[in-house]
């Protein structure tokens, strides 16, 4: 095994619940073939993940920041992080369970909950569980009310390699009561480079492989219903460009992607599918997606600056300026507001039982030349 695992310190934060600075660290792992990921303790953030392209350039694909203060300052963007107890939305941040109704704290628009409520997993300073021989374990363990959940939930969040260019993220959790769980990574990628902006999105290629998308109502919550995505922009079964299709949202009400796919209706821990391939023809830098997860969110930085507008940049690495549909975002995840949809998959869990969430990422190259045939899946 060529995989090695490296310490260094990134910064310094507030630890949301101590109120005292504390060290953030990061660890940054590798393998032979030129993947490195770099994680760091603060939101358990992917901070970057470089990869090579088909003429050997390694770029780092991850959008994000060098330094705590940006991850700080664009903290409701979710640059790279983690998001819990539950991604996503909670509809008038409320369900039914046991048959009594929990309520749980509001983070938006005052009436409902979105990834997680005011100190998601995203704003923690996650603790060092171990390092691997093939990457770390990273611990939270989130006390029992917080945030208006039930129940002491302790989490176990493995990200580990391989050397066939495979990175593991796999989140275990447990709780001592009957408690919903739903956590999920919130990357942006852009396989053209970080630095690559617009321009190198709307060179990509996708595959989504789903039938239907999570029907919402207008407050964006979902009605319980699937919406099928044939003959519409949202239909990614057949590779299709991502510059052709977010035109086709010019003078719309949304401005790009921002939703959720219905991968897996029956939800099974034990099975891993197929869930997209995101392909840069340009560099023949490709992404798969595997995972067990029923349901993947995908969208496109809509609401960064628009600069045809003239709004200020969000500065990231290496002096990069992220405008509108400068990278897009994938997390993988339970369907939203589930606890309120029964016929969704169920994100409760039982003292008994174990949360178990794996995505695969593959990163691979394909020569530009071979762009035009279409992998067989």
């Amino acid at each position: 095994n060529m995989v090695k695992v490296v310490e260094d310190i990134f910064g310094i934060a507030i630890n949301p619940f101590t109120e005292k600075a504390q060290v953030v660290r990061r660890y940054t792992i590798s393998n032979a073939n030129h993947l490195s990921v770099s994680v760091i303790q603060l939101g358990a953030t992917i901070q970057s993940i470089s990869c090579a392209d088909a003429y050997h350039n390694v770029e780092d694909v991850v959008l994000g920041f060098n330094d705590v203060a940006g991850y700080e300052k664009y903290r409701h963007k979710h640059f790279g992080c983690m998001l819990g107890r539950v991604a996503d939305r909670v509809a008038n941040a409320e369900f039914i369970m046991d048959r009594r109704r929990v309520h749980l704290t509001k983070n938006l628009d005052d009436k409902h909950q979105i990834d997680g409520g005011h100190i998601g997993f995203d704003r923690i300073i996650w603790d060092l569980d171990t390092i691997r021989p093939d990457g770390v374990t990273l611990k939270h363990v989130s006390a029992n009310g917080h945030e208006g959940y039930p129940g002491e939930l302790t989490v176990l969040l493995h990200y580990t390699m391989d050397d066939d260019n495979r990175f593991y993220m796999r989140i275990e959790a447990r709780a001592d009561q009957t408690t919903p769980v739903n956590i999920t990574n919130h990357c942006y990628f852009n396989l053209a480079g970080q630095r690559a902006g617009r321009k190198g999105i709307l060179e990509h290629r996708l595959v989504i492989a789903a039938d239907n998308t999570i029907e919402t109502n207008d407050e964006s919550m979902p009605t319980g219903r699937f919406s099928v995505v044939n003959n519409t922009v949202y239909d990614m079964r057949v590779p299709a460009f991502i510059g052709d299709r977010l035109r086709q949202f010019e003078n719309k009400t949304v401005s790009g992607f921002d939703v959720c796919y219905a991968i897996d209706k029956d939800f099974d821990a034990n099975v891993v599918h197929f869930v997209g391939r995101f392909l840069h023809p340009e560099s023949g830098r490709f992404m798969e997606i595997h995972s067990n997860q029923p349901g993947m969110r995908f969208c496109t930085a809509n609401d960064f600056p628009n600069d045809s507008r003239d709004e200020e940049p969000i500065m990231g690495k290496d002096c990069a300026r992220y405008y509108q549909y400068s990278g897009f975002s994938v997390q993988l995840e339970k369907f939203p507001d589930t606890m309120n949809n029964l016929d969704f998959p169920t994100a409760f869990i039982m003292p008994s039982e174990l949360y178990f969430h794996e995505t695969i990422y593959t990163f691979g190259v394909q020569e530009s030349w071979k762009c035009c045939a279409t992998p067989e899946e």
